[in-house]
């Protein structure tokens, strides 16, 4: 998972969108009519075919002058003398390009470096760590950036391009414009330092409370009272409890017991029914079915869940009023991030979720478990070929490879050429990737910088690295060599990144997939190329589901801003079994299961969740188009292509639009093949 940092992000191409219109913006300094008697007295100066741009510049410029940066004759003033021409205007954003890079750059390295205690697992954490991490360093840089008339200067010299500028022309623009659009964008928001530290402080009370949410499972018993799971077993909910679960499909028969009770044990974590004492907490036995402690019945968790959540959506809410384009959150998400309008998103995820293909992937699914499936299926396991090993033999042999998280960082070069890279590149990339333990369940935090590293961070037991931290390292790997390259060798660094988080899930995707193999436990045969599209399409179904939760609930949220932790809880219980009722109860014979409100990202990641979807649907085209290139020199080329649009960049990479149809055609052909 992709770390978000609030670091003078590279905002993708605007659209503002309907059904916002009800959120207060902060009014224009500047009238219409002063605009334009000083557009018509300065444009004099300038040669005819700059005066367009000067005009469209000097209302850009309006839109967020404010009273504080001076009177109409300031503005004026301002105007006259920062409206740049020819080599000038080049110089321009020659200079502001390198400076946004060290400014961007050394931010981010403080912000690594004020959370590393709450990010990395160093031992207890002291009270101030966290007020450490909820310090954010650059909450004044954007409003520094418009008092010193930095920010002014770039609206007054680049038009800001719309989502329709940037897929209509876009595709005819040079290298050159496409920096200079990413520059302007910007700039299309003024939010108050204090707002943007309301923000910093939600995400680490949510992070804090996230990265803290363990579950004994050696502490877990049954009815018997006898523990049910493997001594010194520690899992982060959901990442931990998830992939357990998918573990258990080495033997799905003498695991459905465990497996069901992970089950439960996410239901009682999404209704707030898990009694407080036993999170993070070996001193007590806990029976989910019967929900006592000890033997006897405990006082649950309050709505902390919930809480958090609230909190952190009106951090996002604080912001709506002084981002004129993007007036809520859903909006900015869509149109900043994802560059993709909301409701061709919720298209790709339904257009995944209606296929054929899940009722015959299901049918595959009970065939080979030979029993009917349950609510945890959405995570079945067994098209990978660890399927059939057992998960003590994959931690037996990962901790052999890897005794600690050194050893995996030795090993990347090795890795890399494995998977390609030759040994120039490899060790070029290592050189700047670095690896670190994880607190929580794992993350890449790109650098943005060309001085500064990516880094990697997954859980490393006190025994070795287990398979689930090769795996998470594996998935974390594919995103640190994206932004490294992304950064490192694309020509302008205003252009460092990919399109939206999607695509760098998608790299991180592929890399993930390779992790079997890479213990020398799989081939590349048909039959093992056949599974590993199933495997792709049922988690792209699985996590599709979740994305439209989701939305949902942010939606919801925005119609409900007073709601309370306990209505939230209730909203997002029945959205979640909407959906599941929707689209996976006719293919499972089970209703009403809340288990898609499971994910933590909804709590610390707001709306990051449909990015995997996406992520499968690009990786499934990236994925085609490498079966006839080499994966390591063709990835290269694609990050180099740097933070287009969506289509744009697909385009340039594979030379079509981004699209479900080769994840759900790969899936169709590998069900022929099974058969």
């Amino acid at each position: 998972m992709r770390h978000l940092t609030a670091v003078l992000l590279l905002l993708p191409c605007m659209k503002a969108f309907a059904g916002s219109a009800d959120v207060a913006q902060v009014p224009s300094f500047i009238p219409e009519a002063h605009i334009q008697a000083a557009s018509a007295e300065i444009s004099g100066r300038f040669p005819e075919m700059d005066r367009p741009r000067l005009e469209t510049g000097m209302r850009q410029v309006a839109r967020f002058w404010r009273k504080e940066d001076g009177g109409i004759e300031d503005y004026k003033k301002f105007c006259g003398e920062n409206f740049f021409v020819g080599q000038d205007r080049d110089v321009l954003v020659d200079r502001i390009e390198e400076k946004t890079e060290q400014l961007s750059g050394h931010f981010n390295a403080l912000r690594l470096a004020l959370s590393r205690e709450l990010n990395e697992d160093l031992g207890p954490l002291h009270p101030i760590d966290e007020r450490f991490a909820a310090l954010a360093p650059d909450a004044h840089l954007q409003e520094d950036l418009f008092k010193s008339r930095i920010a002014f200067t770039v609206l007054l010299n680049l038009p800001t391009r719309s989502l329709e500028d940037c897929l209509k022309d876009g595709p005819r623009w040079t290298r050159r414009q496409w920096a200079e659009a990413r520059l302007s964008q910007r700039f299309i928001s003024r939010v108050p330092a204090e707002v943007e530290q309301a923000a910093a402080k939600a995400h680490v009370s949510a992070h804090k409370y996230v990265d803290g949410y363990q579950i004994r499972m050696d502490r877990v018993v049954g009815r018997d009272r006898r523990p049910m799971f493997r001594d010194g077993l520690r899992l982060i909910s959901h990442w931990g409890l998830r992939d357990e679960l998918r573990a258990l499909y080495s033997d799905p028969i003498a695991n459905l017991a465990q497996q069901r009770m992970i089950l439960r044990i996410m239901e009682r974590i999404i209704a707030q029914e898990i009694p407080a004492a036993v999170v993070d907490n070996p001193q007590v036995f806990w029976d989910p079915e019967e929900n006592t402690v000890d033997g006897k019945k405990s006082l649950r968790e309050p709505d902390a869940r919930y809480e958090n959540w609230l909190k952190m959506f009106q951090a996002m809410r604080l912001q709506d009023p002084y981002v004129p384009a993007f007036p809520t959150h859903v909006a900015r998400n869509f149109g900043m991030e994802l560059q993709i309008p909301k409701a061709e998103v919720e298209r790709l995820l339904i257009s995944i979720l209606e296929s054929e293909a899940g009722r015959e992937t299901s049918a595959v699914v009970r065939k080979r478990l030979g029993r009917d499936l349950e609510p945890f299926d959405i995570w079945y396991d067994g098209f990978k070929a660890r399927g059939s090993v057992a998960v003590t033999e994959l931690d037996r042999l990962t901790a052999q490879k890897y005794p600690n998280i050194d050893a995996f960082q030795a090993g990347i070069p090795a890795i890399l050429v494995q998977l390609g890279f030759d040994a120039e590149t490899s060790a070029f990339l290592a050189a700047r990737i670095e690896t670190d333990a994880a607190r929580g369940a794992g993350h890449a935090w790109e650098p943005r910088m060309r001085t500064e590293k990516a880094h990697l961070r997954t859980r490393v037991p006190k025994g070795g690295m287990d398979y689930q931290g090769f795996n998470t390292a594996m998935h974390e790997l594919g995103h640190c060599v994206e932004q490294v390259l992304s950064l490192y060798r694309v020509d302008h660094t205003l252009l460092q990144g990919v399109p939206n988080t999607a695509f760098t899930e998608a790299f991180a995707f592929l890399f993930q997939s390779q992790s079997f193999r890479l213990l020398g436990l799989e081939g590349s045969d048909e039959k093992s190329e056949s599974m590993q599209s199933l495997d792709a399409f049922w988690s792209a179904r699985e996590i599709a589901g979740v994305g439209l939760v989701d939305i949902r609930v942010w939606d919801w949220l925005y119609k409900h801003p007073q709601a309370t932790p306990a209505q939230l809880r209730e909203a997002v219980t029945a959205m979640a079994k909407d959906v599941w009722n929707a689209y996976y109860a006719p293919i499972f014979g089970v209703k009403d299961s809340p288990v898609l409100a499971v994910y933590s990202h909804m709590i610390s990641y707001p709306l990051y969740l449909p990015n995997y979807s996406l992520g499968y649907a690009v990786a499934a085209q990236i994925r085609e188009y490498f079966r006839a290139h080499p994966l390591a020199a063709e990835m290269e080329r694609m990050c180099r292509l740097g933070a287009l649009t969506p289509n744009a960049w697909m385009n340039a990479a594979v030379g079509a639009d981004l699209s479900a149809e080769p994840l759900l055609r790969s899936a169709r052909e590998a069900l022929k093949k099974i058969e």
